[in-house]
């Protein structure tokens, strides 16, 4: 019966006679309060053996040292239970606290403005409309996002007043107007800083990342953008810097007008279609462009044209804000093709599938196997 099954696991647990497999069934059946009673019934028959071996007392006339006895019977079958629970039934291993992760979404408009006196504006949550108010200068937010920097009066350059700066961060663009009338696009984890009013005599800018301007033409005050390495110097014109810190070279392309380029003693002109490749302070080299994959980010597209899977990577790891590890060789294959940002990650894998590539993403690391 079972009661006599249950009545017997007791006992051959108190007797330290179980083996392993009876251990697992008697502390399954533990759990489920099945083996209460028998237990109970044993300490009652571990006490009355104790009272038997002392003469009979009144409970009130009883001395304290027997019934502190008879607890420790009570205690030393209770302590067996946990002694035994911890020595020979398996521990199961700590479940770890799931760790939640952002999920992995196209990158959009976002960006955070520094104004001159350090005010911080997160521009993607500001409302549209009028953001700073100065005595010479005014900042609105447009319904499309776009941040306009506004100078009061008719001379828009004159003593420059503070330094503005518009950051991006990883999965963030943003458009912006300067002071100047002069339109840029920034590109995901990257920079433009700019001061409130432009000088008299020229119009200076500093950028980190990727930016693409058309600059207002004024003859009479250059247009400089400085980046890492290079100045780009324009008076009116279409272009783009790509000036990453993890590219192998700094890259100014020229869509309309003319540019000259400088770093270190060197300095080369720029054509439309063609493209500059800085790769050290002594080192120009001015070469044909792909206008198309140069300005697709613009666009709304990765575009890649004979890239490699490092130059891949890192696009989708600043778009999709991710991080990239390899566990071996870096492979060796190229890409062609164009694919949407707007896509869901997983989708834009899935293309790069049809390559001999594998691809694995766990949380928000990207493994490259």
């Amino acid at each position: 019966m079972e009661s006599e099954f249950y009545k017997e696991l007791v006992n051959r647990y108190l007797e330290k006679k179980l083996g392993e497999e009876e251990l697992e069934v008697f502390f399954h059946l533990l759990d489920e309060g099945k083996l209460d009673a028998y237990l109970l019934e044993s300490m009652d028959t571990v006490i009355r053996g104790k009272e038997q071996e002392a003469p009979v007392v009144p409970l009130k006339q009883r001395p304290f040292h027997y019934v502190y006895r008879i607890a420790a019977a009570v205690i030393i079958i209770a302590l067996g239970v946990a002694l035994y629970r911890y020595t020979f039934r398996p521990v199961p291993e700590p479940r770890q606290a799931a760790v939640k992760t952002a999920p992995v979404i196209p990158g959009g408009n976002n960006a955070v403005l520094t104004l001159g006196d350090g005010k911080r504006i997160i521009l993607n949550h500001a409302p549209d409309g009028t953001l700073e108010q100065g005595a010479s200068f005014s900042v609105r937010k447009e319904k499309d996002g776009l941040v306009v920097f506004d100078v009061n009066g008719t001379d828009i350059t004159g003593t420059p007043q503070g330094t503005n700066k518009i950051e991006t961060p990883k999965g963030g663009m943003y458009q912006v107007v300067l002071p100047d009338g002069s339109l840029v696009w920034l590109n995901n984890a990257s920079s433009i800083s700019f001061p409130t009013r432009f000088a008299a005599n020229e119009r200076r800018v500093r950028i980190t990342g990727e930016a693409y301007f058309e600059v207002k033409h004024d003859k009479t005050k250059p247009f400089r953008v400085l980046s890492d390495g290079q100045e780009v110097e324009v008076l009116g014109t279409r272009f783009n810097v790509n000036a990453y810190k993890d590219e192998a070279a700094v890259r100014t392309t020229l869509l309309e007008g003319s540019v000259q380029i400088r770093t270190g003693q060197k300095s080369g002109l720029l054509k439309p279609g063609f493209q500059a490749v800085l790769k050290g302070p002594e080192s120009i080299m001015i070469r044909p462009a792909d206008l198309e994959s140069v300005m697709a980010w613009k666009e709304g597209f990765f575009q890649f044209d004979r890239a490699d899977i490092p130059t891949l990577m890192r696009q989708l790891a600043r778009w999709y804000d991710i991080d990239i590890k390899y566990t071996g060789a870096i492979p060796k294959d190229e890409f062609v093709g164009k694919i949407k940002r707007s896509e869901d990650i997983q989708k834009v894998l899935e293309i790069l599938r049809y390559g001999k590539v594998k691809f694995r993403l766990e949380g928000r690391t990207l493994i490259v196997e």
